[in-house]
């Protein structure tokens, strides 16, 4: 028996309605692969360090290329202006926020309540793997560090560092290994150019940073 011209005519846009949806099944994206995370491990088995003055905070920013969680790396060799990334590695946070938890396991902070002690600002202008060669690379740290004055942004002093630790292997677990050592020494850099300030406003008879940070 033949269908009433009606129904054929509804069941025409439902058919058509049905073909729509199973073309845009085959569309969906495919499932991301999965990829390893990586941070730099647990705090060590050295406690943090006390300066001879009171640190408030330290505070570490990032410009917008160093702002995601891409583990990047340079072709030194081919072409030292590109940033590349790692497709199968990630950083568990942002560079920033990995090299301020490090630093702040390496420098006692907090110890003059909210706003009676000196902050330090880093600014992180490279974080990266450099390859100078195919096999051959090294985890390279570029920042900037201000002491500034409790309650003000007055500046007391300020530095460079420029970090680089070799690479044990050529791939991202080579670079996890090689920034990590970087950023250790960075803290340990920062610790001693902190030390000496103060130690050289006490020789100079200008009175330790001490009074100056709020003690």
């Amino acid at each position: 028996m033949a269908q009433p011209r009606r129904f054929r005519s509804l069941m025409a846009p439902a058919g058509l309605l049905l073909a729509a949806l199973l073309a845009a099944c085959t569309g969906l994206p495919k499932v991301a692969p999965t990829y390893a995370v990586h941070d730099f491990g647990g705090p060590g088995p050295v406690a943090a360090r006390s300066l001879g003055f009171p640190l408030r905070n330290v505070e570490v920013v990032a410009p917008p290329w160093l702002a995601s969680t891409a583990m990047q790396y340079r072709l030194a060799y081919v072409q030292a202006t590109r940033r590349q990334a790692y497709v199968e590695s990630r950083w568990a946070a942002q560079p920033a926020q990995l090299v301020e938890l490090a630093l702040k396991r390496a420098i006692r902070t907090g110890e003059a309540g909210a706003a009676g002690a000196c902050r330090l600002r880093v600014e992180l202008d490279e974080f990266a793997q450099v390859f100078d060669a195919e096999a051959t690379s090294r985890g390279v740290v570029e920042a900037r560090a201000v002491l500034m004055a409790p309650r003000t942004d007055q500046i007391i002093a300020s530095r460079s560092f420029s970090l680089a630790q070799p690479a044990p292997s050529a791939d991202a677990l080579g670079g996890v290994n090689a920034l990590r050592g970087s950023v250790q020494q960075l803290g340990s850099a920062l610790f001693g150019w902190l030390d000496g300030l103060d130690r050289d406003a006490a020789a100079q008879g200008s009175g330790s940073l001490r009074s100056r940070c709020g003690a």
